[in-house]
């Protein structure tokens, strides 16, 4: 199966090399490599002409282009613009920091192929602790045996409003290109933005077909843990934390599994706002902006109980 592969690209030029030489690495390459650069103000985009003139024959017969973007809209645009160029497939889409094992591109097109998958989600390797998530035990119940290292996830929308189920963190998906075709990252998001995108993908699957959502282990996917990733972004005020596309997307849904999923993002989303602002004072002000979200939430504990 033909395999196409998106990289946003924002100021990572420290790991960027890492990240290419990974799909140079594959027992399988890639068909498609589309690298968006979102105005990038360092030297990233110098660093991706001189390692792809300098290994353009490693990529084979894969198809490169460099989207050179002339004004900062986030990765949600850089991806969209990606997906748009693309003609393959299969779709990832591969952030500038992380990295695949070298069997992972031929071990996904087996995987679509043999067992007729729609989606795939990764396990993740965080780097450099290498700490692996999700946690299978908190899963089991979830998941059926398909190959080595493959599972089937059983009722996947439930599985991945779990807390210890990760979609749509780093570059953990992979997926049929039709069942992008529909949906567009929320451009403007810049938080959970994946989470929300691959939530909207994972139901217009379920809506058009039974659905064969699969979760591959086996340390495929390599997830840099970046000091200045916006994961761990320090606030100096209260309203510079966004409201997740999830949780503005679903307030008002009454579907459950919106509910639980944005209770979820909500938990996350308490803890990470709780953590990074510099004074009590703000954490207050921040719990009482969003008090009408405190039901839902508080709602959302009680059921996962």
């Amino acid at each position: 199966m033909t395999h196409a592969i998106i990289i946003p690209l924002f100021n990572k030029a420290v790991y960027i090399t890492q990240t290419l030489n990974s799909l140079i690495r594959q027992s399988k390459l890639p068909d498609e490599l589309i690298i968006v650069d979102d105005l990038s103000t360092d030297n990233s985009l110098a660093v991706v002409h001189d390692f792809l003139r300098d290994h353009i024959s490693a990529f084979g017969n894969c198809r490169i282009q460099v989207i050179e973007l002339n004004e900062n809209k986030g990765p949600g645009n850089a991806r969209n613009i990606g997906f748009a160029a693309t003609h393959s497939e299969l779709v990832s889409f591969l952030d500038a920091d992380d990295e695949y094992h070298p069997a992972l591109l031929e071990v996904a097109a087996h995987a679509f192929e043999v067992h007729q998958l729609d989606l795939m989600v990764l396990n993740i390797t965080f780097m450099p602790g290498n700490e692996i998530y999700p946690d299978l035990k908190s899963l089991k119940k979830y998941l059926e045996p398909l190959d080595t290292d493959l599972y089937l996830i059983k009722n996947p929308l439930m599985a991945i409003s779990n807390p210890h189920f990760i979609m749509g963190v780093g570059s953990n998906v992979i997926t049929r290109s039709k069942w992008i075709a529909s949906n567009r990252y929320h451009a403007e998001a810049q938080l959970n933005e994946g989470i929300d995108f691959w939530y909207r993908v994972l139901k217009g699957i379920l809506n058009s077909v039974p659905g064969k959502i699969a979760l591959q282990t086996g340390a495929y996917l390599y997830v840099n843990e970046v000091p200045e990733s916006l994961s761990r972004k320090k606030y100096s005020h209260f309203t510079q934390i966004e409201l997740p596309p999830v949780i503005s997307r679903h307030m008002y849904s009454k579907d459950k599994h919106d509910q639980l999923l944005m209770g979820m993002i909500g938990e996350r989303w308490y803890k990470h706002a709780l953590q990074n602002l510099p004074s009590n004072s703000q954490k207050i002000r921040f719990l009482w902006h969003y008090r009408s979200f405190l039901p839902k939430y508080l709602g959302y504990l009680l059921i996962k109980r």
